[in-house]
């Protein structure tokens, strides 16, 4: 057989498109390591004009390396939120995305600062989202035929244009609760945010927990988009929320996700019964003002075996002291009866 080469797990800055956290990224494999910051690339741009944008790469392996540059197309998975890193470039930007260095060594344990020219056209669209990837550029090539893995690690790049005609909107797709009904917390909530406008947003916002829909003050409130996501034009992204705090509640008791029913007896004060309702606010900058969505939904906690427990103990109670006082009423009419008789 021939060698063979194959480009396997590129790191990603980000597990799901969007997620607006700066972090160093780290790529480990088979010998390559490599750790870039920041990530992900996110920038503003006006049309015409040349931006660049400073990437930083350290060299963690344990000798001098030549590094490529390179960019790359990829898709989100509506379904999944599931980023798709393709092989192919992206068309849309390549012949205005440009790296000053695109070769380039790096000595053991040394950062490098590459520099990402963006020279946006002026009839440039609105967004454009694309993956900037760091390679060897020699992949090592094991004698005998054996397979090489080559490690490359990708740093996501958001552009969006400062168009006048850009439209930044988006719609609550849909807001549920996994049950209707929960025995004991935490209780989930899928909310579904369409990005429906022609240029990338940010949503932010919060889940209030509440008795009723008008209610003034929430019990509880849960932050929606904490990660600080940015969603693309035309993506659905799908944000869980988990509602925890209560008694009794099932916690995670390993890595398997297996679940357990913790009894904190301090919060007993936060025993969840009954009715409640979650109501979703999100808001997002259409480039004037904040704009709210909103969506609600109402469901129940009722804790059946805790509620059977507690019943029948009021019924042994009840139970007891009707017994009581039956003998007690016994013992008194028969000593007015003996009474009555002497």
């Amino acid at each position: 057989m021939g060698k063979k080469i194959f480009r396997v797990g590129y790191v990603a800055s980000i597990l799901f498109l969007c997620l607006g956290i700066v972090v160093p990224v780290k790529a480990q494999n088979s010998g390559f390591s490599v750790q870039v910051s920041p990530s992900p690339i996110i920038e503003s741009i006006d049309p015409g004009v040349s931006k660049t944008v400073e990437l930083k790469i350290r060299n963690q392996n344990t000798q001098k390396e030549t590094f490529k540059m390179g960019l790359r197309a990829f898709g989100v998975d509506n379904n999944s939120g599931e980023v798709q890193l393709k092989n192919e470039e992206p068309i849309d930007v390549v012949n205005w995305v440009t790296f000053a260095e695109p070769v380039f060594s790096v000595d053991a344990g040394q950062w490098f600062t590459q520099k990402v020219i963006f020279d946006v056209p002026k009839d440039a669209g609105f967004t454009y989202s694309f993956a900037i990837t760091v390679s060897r550029a020699n992949p090592v090539q094991e004698a005998g035929g054996k397979t090489t893995i080559e490690g490359s690690v990708a740093i996501f790049a958001l552009l969006s244009t400062n168009r006048s005609d850009a439209v930044r909107k988006l719609d609550i797709s849909s807001f549920i609760s996994k049950r209707k009904v929960y025995e004991y917390l935490p209780a989930n909530f899928l909310l579904k945010i369409k990005n429906s406008g022609n240029t990338i947003v940010q949503p932010t916002g919060n889940i209030y927990i509440q008795r009723s829909l008008n209610s003034t003050e929430p019990i509880d409130i849960l932050p929606v988009n904490g990660t600080g996501a940015y969603i693309l034009p035309d993506v659905t992204r799908t944000l869980q929320s988990d509602w925890s705090k209560g008694f009794p509640a099932y916690k995670d008791t390993s890595e398997s996700g297996k679940k357990k029913l913790f009894w904190n007896w301090s919060d007993l004060q936060n025993l969840r019964i009954g009715h409640y309702v979650a109501k979703a606010i999100v808001v997002y900058n259409d480039g004037a003002r904040d704009i709210p969505a909103e969506a609600n939904i109402d469901f129940w906690v009722i804790p059946w075996k805790l509620m059977g427990g507690l019943f029948v103990i009021a019924a042994l109670v009840i139970t007891g002291v009707v017994s009581v006082i039956r003998k007690t009423m016994k013992v008194a009419r028969k000593k007015q009866k003996d009474d009555a008789t002497e």
